[in-house]
């Protein structure tokens, strides 16, 4: 798996140039970056809990979750001249439902996190409200195939009280069955706003391996690309990728059940026909999550 990783990590690296030409920030969809640090689109369901008969049951869920990053470039800078501290609490209520009808299993949540840095709280400060409605069918021999949709409400401000825009996704997703040290999903979705310019195409494929994995330690390297074909508003024509490398240190430690920690050094950068919307960007720091 060592051999593996090198030649991946060298090519999220071929990904991130010396320098960005960007001048300004671009703000019109910063729920990027949320998505991919929360790893959101793998597509598969969460954990299933089991009965006494041994078959998955419908269950409720929830999670918690506290990163505190250092982020190298909050304003999506070209020059990355400013950084903050980043404090990302979420919390989601998860329900599950097994074989809702044969061959197809549901999950519905609802949600609510943030972003709130040390600075400029009036400009970067964002919470989101979620709500989600997902279905999987799981292909024996293929992997699994879901459909969903996504509604987001997001303001802004130090005290989040500016509502700023609507956003509601229909994604399908597949997730091939490769290997338990080894995870791939790939979906297509369209995003559609109350806001023109984040109307939008994505195309996404995102990989996760184990580097290492031992009783005492896992390190693990996640690597996401998503391609966006913008429809309509100030963005109308522009094409832009977005990359996303992240090596996570996950130390297996005697915590109590459903607290999760680890360590993560996560690379963003963005690849636009837009100047003003390339930025470059790194975030490293602790996670603390809770699932009941």
């Amino acid at each position: 798996m060592h051999r593996l990783a090198v030649p991946i990590l060298a090519g999220a690296i071929l990904f991130v140039p010396a320098s960005v030409l960007a001048q300004d920030a671009d703000h019109s969809d910063r729920g990027d970056v949320t998505d991919f640090r929360e790893h959101e689109d793998d597509g598969e369901p969460e954990p299933y809990e089991f009965g006494l008969d041994g078959e998955p049951e419908p269950s409720w869920s929830l999670s918690i979750g506290s990163p505190v990053l250092y982020d190298t470039n909050p304003f999506w800078d070209a020059d990355g001249s400013e950084d903050a501290v980043l404090f990302a609490p979420s919390l989601a209520l998860t329900y599950s439902h097994p074989g809702l009808i044969p061959g197809w299993d549901l999950e519905l949540s609802a949600g609510a996190d943030a972003d709130i840095f040390t600075n400029d709280p009036d400009e970067l400060n964002e919470g989101r409200l979620n709500a989600n409605a997902t279905v999987f069918h799981h292909i024996p021999g293929a992997g699994t195939l879901s459909l969903g949709f996504r509604a987001r409400w997001v303001y802004l401000g130090e005290s989040f009280d500016h509502f700023d825009h609507s956003l509601q996704r229909y994604v399908v997703a597949f997730a091939p069955d490769i290997s338990d040290k080894v995870g791939i999903s790939l979906s297509g979705e369209y995003r559609d706003s109350g806001q023109p310019e984040n109307r939008r195409f994505i195309g996404t494929v995102n990989f996760d391996v184990s580097v290492l994995d031992t009783p005492d330690v896992r390190v693990g390297f996640f690597q996401e690309f998503a391609y966006s074909a913008y429809t309509a508003g100030a963005n109308d024509g522009r094409d832009d990728l977005l990359s996303m490398s992240e090596i996570s240190f996950t130390p297996r430690l005697d915590l109590p059940d459903g607290m999760r920690f680890n360590v993560a050094a996560i690379l963003f950068h963005r690849f636009s026909n837009f100047e003003f919307s390339r930025f470059t960007a790194l975030q490293v720091g602790p996670t603390l999550g809770f699932r009941f």
